[in-house]
């Protein structure tokens, strides 16, 4: 394995396939002025958007240095390196030379970095904390030419003491060699001192010893220090140049700003000339020396200039580039405008805007990049966009594929179709979304009258797969001709292969995801999108007959209910619910925050640091706006089984609730956890319907429509599960009543499965899919009284809105049809 060094996101080898690996220089308070202001100012955010920036232009590895006067270094670097190690794919250089400084952030990044620096100044005491430290977190580092007599100038001092820094780090520290970067040092030959004409010779000489002489490690330079003290255009020139030469000497890494390295290729063979004569002290008869000559063939050259604005021109569409993939917003109109000054708005979106998010997606699609962060890109997408909307002509505007995308009649789950939306939107792609409930007729009306290139179709429940299976011959019979993407949690690629494909003559197509939406409409541009085909065979294992009721003990007690009827319970204190919300399942599932390519120390990091605080913080805002209103309509009544069915008295008449029966053993129903009327008894059944309110969904709708995607699916998440944590403590407060909670925890926020006697079905989950449940449901419970109300598919709205019938028989379980 390649010795390398890491962040939170990728690994980056030390020894590039075309070298050097570039090392930013920017975030240095000693170094940069802008990121001494921003330092300064408190201002971190700014901070880390200088790093950021760096990325953008290339470099590998991310220099971070605090240290400055007045300034407390301990604090500014733990708040930077914790803010970068979450931010920036690029791993970090952390540059002090305050042991307890970089323990601090060895302790606190999530990857493999390197420190910035050890020596033998002080005769070694400095070098032996750090060496430790560093066999401890298993990081890099970088070693310094300078020993008890100063920094070494000439070629053999740089490898004597390379040489004794070597020995103490591999044989008493135990590190590798290749743990090792040795920085040679390098001095200005731009400052007419007699004694510096021959710095860089000695540097690459000082390069090509280390490398021999030392097996396994690699050298490294702060580049830019060999032209101090001249001229900026100058400068960029003479450190492109040794760059090359250096990098020829064997140099593996260099502290460089990567956006102002001039590629050798455009440097004229008369600028090389020059540049070479000042590098290696070549002095030419009649010349003033090269130093001289050096000042005087760079002052007021027009190529240097033209060579400037060409790489700013660059930097700037990097740099947006780069915003958009770290999902920064901030400063975003300034590069615009720059931009905007020689581009038409179309440009900056076709040829940054749009490869950045594909670069997003590309991410995502291989694991480096989480569900959120890519929000949080679409985010800053939509931002530039919107600055370049109104100076778009309308011709720009309609020069796109076009595609419609819709929630299909009677379901109101939007999540799924928003994303796609999000992810197509911020790809260039214009996006028609007409909302929830679409019936086929206006599905169909919309798509003539966009002319659109692609229709998505959305559903999350079992019905709404039974719709896009029926209305695909409406499609084909209305003359449509658009390829049809179908997605959502009840389908699958058999359903949409063998249901719907027959129905529509053009392409239908299985989309497990928003990414797997945005590849289909790509593979329509190619001309290369197919209908989904299903390859599984038939004739699989059949189940035998079963038979047609479980045998169950009949003795059990039927308890006592506390009443018969409804009850409605409003305004039911958060803190009550919060200990059951199941945090992995929101944080993982429905927030996207999964370990993937991440070790577990890393997936640690990233939770407590990133997805708890997040959790807090909306909790925070949800209390603030009081955006929750949790409220319960549930009741007893009396009922009796028959068959596969439960017949419920109420005093309106009776209602009959079907269930279905598994198909093999062990042949579970969950009708037969009631008594029959062969009993001679009458049993008791719990039925309940809970909502968080209707102010949390107009919440989550706002958020959407302001384009803040990472919030929208952040509170959408959450307010699911706290959703769900209402019905396990609705349930919880059921078992109470009728005398069965005998083996949970007194408090309700103590419990966390299913250690009690009895069980809870929600209606259109496994075991009782059918949601045409909910019609006599809602006719026993009237939860229209809490806020709830049914769709035409039997759907809930507020869409933070649950069911379930509560059975007591102590033998049931949760299971699936």
């Amino acid at each position: 394995m390649n010795p390398s060094l890491a962040s939170l996101y990728q690994a980056v080898d030390i020894a590039q396939p075309i070298p050097p690996l570039l090392i930013g220089e920017r975030a240095n308070a000693n170094g940069s002025k802008a990121f001494r202001e921003c330092l300064l100012a408190d201002d971190f955010e700014g901070c880390l958007r200088i790093a950021q920036s760096q990325e953008g232009e290339g470099a590998h590895v991310i220099d971070i240095c605090t240290a400055y006067a007045g300034r407390d270094e301990l604090a500014d670097m733990t708040t930077l390196i914790s803010m970068a190690a979450k931010a920036l794919k690029a791993p970090l250089m952390i540059d002090s030379t305050n042991a307890d400084c970089i323990e601090a952030c060895l302790k606190i990044y999530p990857g493999r970095c390197v420190v910035n620096s050890v020596h033998l100044e002080d005769g070694g005491a400095n070098l032996d904390r750090v060496l430790r430290l560093v066999k401890k977190y298993g990081a890099a580092v970088v070693a310094l030419t300078i020993d008890e007599d100063g920094m070494a100038m000439t070629a053999d001092k740089k490898l004597a003491i390379a040489r004794r820094i070597h020995d103490l780090a591999v044989n008493t520290y135990g590190l590798r060699p290749s743990d090792l970067l040795f920085d040679p040092l390098t001095f200005t030959v731009g400052a007419g001192d007699e004694t510096l004409k021959d710095a860089a010779v000695q540097t690459l000489e000082g390069i090509r010893r280390i490398k021999a002489e030392l097996p396994g490690v690699f050298t490294m330079l702060g580049l830019s220090n060999i032209s101090f003290g001249l001229a900026p255009a100058a400068r960029r020139v003479l450190n492109s140049v040794f760059l090359h030469d250096a990098v020829e000497a064997g140099m593996d890494a260099a502290i460089v700003h990567a956006g102002k390295v001039i590629p050798l290729a455009r440097i004229s063979e008369e600028d090389r000339d020059v540049c070479r004569d000042l590098l290696l002290n070549r002095e030419k008869p009649g010349a003033e020396g090269p130093l001289m000559a050096f000042i005087e063939h760079f002052s007021g050259k027009r190529e240097t200039e033209e060579e400037d604005e060409t790489a700013t021109r660059s930097s700037n569409e990097a740099r947006l580039f780069t915003k958009v993939v770290n999902g920064d917003k901030e400063g975003t109109e300034d590069v615009l405008m720059i931009l905007l000054q020689r581009r038409k708005p179309v440009a900056i979106i076709n040829d940054v805007l749009v490869p950045a998010m594909r670069h997003v997606g590309d991410l995502f699609g291989k694991g480096e990049l989480l569900l959120p962060f890519v929000l949080q890109s679409a985010e800053a997408m939509k931002h530039c966009v919107k600055i370049l909307e109104p100076l778009m002509d309308k011709l720009e505007e309609d020069s796109s594929t076009k595609v419609l995308l819709a929630t299909v009649r009677g379901d109101v789950h939007d999540i799924g179709k928003n994303l796609v939306e999000i992810i197509l939107s911020n790809n260039g792609y214009t996006v028609y979304n007409i909302g929830i409930k679409m019936p086929a007729s206006t599905i169909i009306a919309k798509a003539r009258e966009y002319n659109v290139d692609v229709i998505g179709l959305s559903g999350l429940l079992v019905k709404s797969a039974i719709v896009m299976k029926e209305t695909m011959e409406q499609y084909q019979e209305a003359g449509l001709t658009a390829p049809i993407l179908l997605g959502g949690a009840a389908l699958t690629r058999k359903f949409v292969a063998e249901e719907c494909v027959p129905g529509y003559q053009h392409p239908v197509v299985y989309c497990a995801d928003a990414f797997a939406g945005l590849k289909a409409v790509r593979e329509f541009e190619a001309g290369e999108l197919k209908s989904t085909t299903w390859e599984g065979r038939a004739g699989g294992v059949k189940m035998k007959p079963g038979p047609k009721q479980v045998t169950l003990d009949r003795t059990n007690p039927v308890p006592k209910p506390p009443f018969i009827g409804v009850k409605y319970v409003e305004r039911i204190p958060l803190a009550e619910i919060l200990p059951l919300v199941n945090t992995q399942a929101l944080f993982r599932g429905r927030w996207g925050y999964r370990r993937g390519k991440m070790t577990a120390e890393e997936y640690e990091t990233l939770t407590e640091e990133t997805v708890k605080p997040l959790y807090h913080r909306l909790l925070k805002e949800m209390e603030e706006k009081e955006l929750l209103n949790l409220k319960v309509a549930y009741g007893y009544f009396p009922c009796q089984q028959d068959g596969d069915s439960i017949v419920v008295e109420s005093p309106d008449g009776c209602e009959m609730f079907s269930f279905p029966r598994q198909p093999g053993s062990p042949y579970l129903c969950i009708a037969d956890y009631f008594k029959d009327a062969d009993s001679g008894q009458k049993d008791v059944v719990g039925f309940f319907v809970a909502s968080a309110g209707e102010k949390i969904d107009a919440e989550i709708k706002r958020l959407y429509a302001e384009d803040s995607y990472h919030d929208y699916l952040m509170l959408h998440g959450l307010s699911v599960e706290i959703t769900d944590a209402l019905a396990e403590y609705q349930h919880a407060v059921m078992r109470r009543e009728l005398g069965i909670a005998t083996d949970e925890p007194a408090a309700i926020g103590g419990f966390v499965s299913q250690q009690y006697q009895g069980s809870r079905y929600g209606f259109g989950y496994p075991s009782c899919p059918d949601l045409d449940a909910h019609e006599p449901l809602f006719r026993l419970l009237k939860p229209e009284r809490i806020g709830v109300i049914l769709t035409e598919n039997m759907e809930m709205v507020p869409e933070q809105s649950t069911s379930a019938i509560v059975a007591h028989h102590p033998q049931a379980k949760y299971f699936a049809v």
